[in-house]
């Protein structure tokens, strides 16, 4: 289930990634390159600058596709013992990959948003997603590293 998790924040991304190139030619030459809590831009500046916010989020969906598969090094809110560390590392990638596929709907709201599109829900709803992702994957490592007969789902 990861590895099509992983894919799906991969393709989503790429969605936004063709959404806004098909987008470029047609963007003013300044474009909100900063925007306030309620959505409403505050700062200007090149239209380019839409183009280094995607490779960005590139940048961030890459990073965290290359470190979910390396749980091991992560830090946990339990003790890491040779016969937890599966489980407890399994709940680690599983966090992580979660963590990533909530970028898709952040970055995707803040790119529409730069776009001129009402998207203030779409990113505060991928923002309460990724910290529930966040502490139920805490969760889920400390329930790993307790219990031996730890079910994945």
């Amino acid at each position: 289930m990861t590895r099509i998790l992983r894919v799906l924040a991969l393709l989503g991304w790429l969605g936004v990634t063709i959404v806004v190139l098909r987008r470029y030619p047609d963007l003013p030459a300044t474009i909100p390159t900063h925007l306030g809590l309620n959505g409403e831009p505050d700062a200007v500046g090149p239209r380019w600058s839409i183009l280094v916010l995607l490779g960005i989020f590139w940048l961030m969906i890459a990073t965290l596709t290359w470190l979910s598969r390396r749980s091991a090094v992560f830090t946990y809110p339990i003790e890491v013992t040779p016969e937890n560390a599966q489980r407890v590392y399994r709940e680690g990638e599983r966090q992580m990959v979660g963590v990533n596929l909530t970028l898709v709907p952040v970055g995707a709201g803040v790119a529409l948003l730069v776009l001129g599109e009402d998207a203030v829900a779409l990113v505060w709803s991928g923002l309460a997603l990724m910290v529930a992702v966040v502490v139920t994957g805490a969760v889920r490592a400390v329930r790993a590293g307790r219990d031996p007969d730890h079910r994945e789902a």
